[in-house]
């Protein structure tokens, strides 16, 4: 059974996350076959996972529906970029591949992730662990 941080169980469309380290997490959109579609390090660009795969025995938090669009669109939109290619931290990361399929700004929430956290840092040992997603 998948425990969810908030016990809230994800339905298509919504925006899930694991914490990866001090100042980041890893998002995906949760697809019509309860898959989990995200932009992806490891992965090197957009993949579909399974949820335990996804969050590699991390516990996920459940955001709910984030997106302006419908949540059917957000994951049309999400099953669409399946299969491209390309990761990079700062320009085309998780973030801006959930906040494009739900028709958000880019660099929406963005800040979200380092204003949670305390100092520099713990940002600076967060990059230097293994592996990001």
């Amino acid at each position: 059974m998948t425990v969810f941080a908030n016990l809230a169980m994800p339905q298509p469309g919504d925006t899930v996350s694991i914490q990866l380290f001090p100042a980041g997490r890893h998002e995906g959109i949760v697809g019509a076959d309860g898959y989990i579609i995200s932009r992806s390090r490891r992965y090197g660009g957009v993949t579909s996972l399974p949820p335990s795969v996804f969050s590699d025995g991390k516990l996920r938090d459940n955001h709910g529906y984030i997106g302006v669009l419908s949540p059917k669109e957000t994951i049309r939109l999400a099953e669409a970029k399946i299969g491209e290619m390309g990761y990079d931290v700062i320009g085309h990361n998780c973030v801006h591949f959930v906040n494009e399929v739900n028709g958000l700004a880019r660099d929406a929430r963005l800040s979200d992730n380092v204003r949670r956290f305390a100092s520099l840092p713990d940002i600076i040992s967060g990059f230097s662990r293994r592996p990001l997603w």
